[in-house]
């Protein structure tokens, strides 16, 4: 009897070995690394001075591009379409009003509705963010609307369960500008690493041009992105990064991570960078009304030489056309997204949608890079 317990004892401490070694063996899991919000200052927070781009984490990996829809399929016409569109109603849902690309697009697209007695109902989301998004689809599916346009602020995801709810309520949803075409009707999709990427080419070719006998790392550059915004925010950034590796003579000295969109904002951004690096010659912003707060943060400097500051945006204000190829601003370069008629596409998309006729499910945007001629710039 005892030598039976004796081996029982035995078994049981052998079994016990083998599980702690089992669990021991486990590889821990490694922390999430931290978001690039908690590396650089928030502009709208005008006190805090800027990080050096030193200091600045990497930003994440980004996604996988095949991850993207982009092939573009045709949606066959409904029966007895065109459809007589008279009458109906269109949500147009976009992050803020306060932005001059977003405002300027929506504006354009709800005059020319008014030819076809479409009424276009605009709503930005400048207090909210997504939550009031979820909201505004909440209160146009009530409506009865016939169709919603979303542009999501920030990540499209938390979005889906009420687009879902608006297309099982027999709402048309165009999506503005997801990676993936479900759940909408269709999507116009930008890729924003190329679009980042242009804008960063477009700040080195000022560079070469206005600062032809610079050493390498000695024109100081700052972007004001929002590289822990939403995935296609992140993506433009990324793009922006990219100047470090194209460009020699462009030294980062500040990379900020920002929130808000408006003109203010981007003045804000560049009276802070310019508190820690007073030098710096070339800002690279997230938007175009950040580009043109930077733009006015650099005409309130004392004597400054307008001719040596670029000022650049990864989208336009087709308003600022004429400012950006005069160069006589410090704004000198955008990316038009979609082209310069991006409100003549997207009205036509959303028109066909409604009269049911054939129409593509994806429109990947364009990408045409608009800027002063840099060469009248270079020394004499």
């Amino acid at each position: 009897m005892k030598k039976k317990t004796l081996s029982t004892l035995l078994a049981f401490i052998l079994l016990a070995s083998f599980a702690l070694s089992a669990c021991s063996s486990q590889p821990t899991a490694a922390p999430a690394p931290a978001p690039a919000a908690t590396e650089a200052p928030a502009a709208a927070a005008a006190t805090d001075a800027p990080a050096p781009a030193e200091a600045t984490a990497a930003p994440a990996a980004a996604e996988d591009a095949s991850a993207e829809d982009t092939t573009v399929s045709m949606v066959p016409a409904k029966p007895g379409s065109p459809f007589d569109i008279n009458g109906k109603t269109v949500c147009y849902i976009i992050p803020s009003l306060a932005n001059p690309f977003l405002n300027g697009v929506s504006s354009s697209v709800t005059e020319k509705f008014k030819a076809d007695g479409v009424t276009v109902n605009v709503y930005g989301a400048d207090e909210g963010g997504l939550n009031q998004q979820f909201d505004q689809i909440e209160n146009c599916i009530s409506m009865k609307v016939d169709f919603m346009y979303v542009m999501a602020a920030g990540e499209i995801d938390q979005l889906v369960p009420a687009i879902e709810e608006a297309k099982a309520a027999g709402i048309t949803v165009m999506g503005v500008p997801p990676a993936k075409l479900a759940p909408f009707d269709a999507i116009m999709h930008t890729s924003q690493y190329e679009d980042g990427k242009i804008v960063a080419k477009m700040a080195c070719d000022f560079i070469e041009a206005v600062y032809p006998d610079a050493a390498d790392g000695s024109v100081e550059t700052a972007i004001v992105g929002a590289a822990s915004s939403s995935v296609g925010m992140h993506e433009r950034d990324r793009g922006y990064s990219t100047i470090t590796e194209i460009c020699p003579k462009a030294k980062l000295v500040a990379h900020l991570d920002i929130s808000g969109d408006s003109i203010p904002v981007g003045q804000a951004a560049a009276e802070n960078v310019f508190t820690a690096n007073p030098d710096v010659k070339v800002f690279i912003g997230q938007s175009t009304a950040h580009a043109q707060g930077i733009s006015n943060a650099i005409k309130a400097l004392p004597d400054a030489d307008v001719a040596k500051y670029g000022v650049f945006a990864g989208d336009m204000d087709p308003s600022m056309i004429p400012t950006v190829t005069s160069c006589a601003d410090p704004y000198k370069g955008f990316v038009a997204i979609g082209g310069t008629s991006l409100d003549l596409a997207t009205y036509e998309q959303i028109k066909k949608m409604l009269q049911g006729v054939e129409y593509p499910n994806i429109i990947n945007d364009v990408l045409e890079p608009i800027n002063c001629d840099f060469t009248t710039l270079a020394p004499k």
